[in-house]
């Protein structure tokens, strides 16, 4: 009879102890959410403020939007530039070079740099799931995207000529030499390619 008692009393206050805990957990867990609805209540309410009192700006025309504009037609064009080659921790230039267009990234490609994988043709994963992975480019190899390497052409003798460099380029739109007096690049003669630093008469005048 008493063993039947202290077991009663022992199932008790077990319940108790979970019922409790129950409520206590619950009871952080809604502090918690509570806490978290307020300060996202604040974040957005300081938002709706900032977008009052300091809205983004408004532009008819910008010309950082034109600037790459201007560059992007300039290397699809291959207008002329002068091209200089140096090697990292040497002042002068290596080689300086007439060349078409500006230097471009060997990390840069062609094709698309992934390819998703995991469909019903190749199963490599099971049905349904799919995940992406790097895409071979045509000539056979993945390109890295952490080469510091560069391509430029140089007309040489007259003849266009691709070059490949490891080290820094430093692309003019205009024809430049070396100063090797003042260690800088001087340019010659005229830009070779036009840029647009002002809004058209259709933006300005509102039509």
């Amino acid at each position: 009879m008493f063993r039947n008692t202290s077991r009663k009393l022992k199932t008790i206050v077990a319940i108790s102890a979970i019922a409790v805990s129950g409520s206590v957990l619950a009871a952080c867990s809604s502090s918690s959410t509570a806490g978290t609805n307020v300060e996202q209540g604040q974040s957005n309410n300081q938002l709706t403020q900032y977008t009052q009192a300091q809205p983004i700006p408004y532009f008819k025309w910008s010309l950082e939007r034109q600037i790459l504009i201007d560059a992007e037609v300039a290397s699809a064009q291959g207008d002329q530039s002068t091209s200089f080659f140096f090697n990292f921790g040497v002042q002068d230039p290596i080689l300086v070079c007439t060349s078409l267009g500006q230097a471009v990234p060997d990390s840069a490609q062609l094709s698309n740099p992934e390819q998703v994988v995991g469909n019903k043709q190749n199963k490599v994963l099971p049905s349904g799931d799919w995940t992406t992975l790097p895409q071979m480019e045509p000539f056979g190899i993945h390109t890295s995207p952490s080469s510091v390497g560069t391509y430029a052409i140089c007309i040489i003798n007259g003849k266009p000529v691709l070059q490949r460099a490891e080290e820094s380029v430093h692309t003019v739109m205009a024809p430049a030499k070396w100063d090797e007096a003042k260690h800088q690049i001087v340019i010659t003669g005229n830009p070779t390619t036009d840029v647009t630093t002002a809004p058209p008469a259709s933006v300005t005048s509102g039509k």
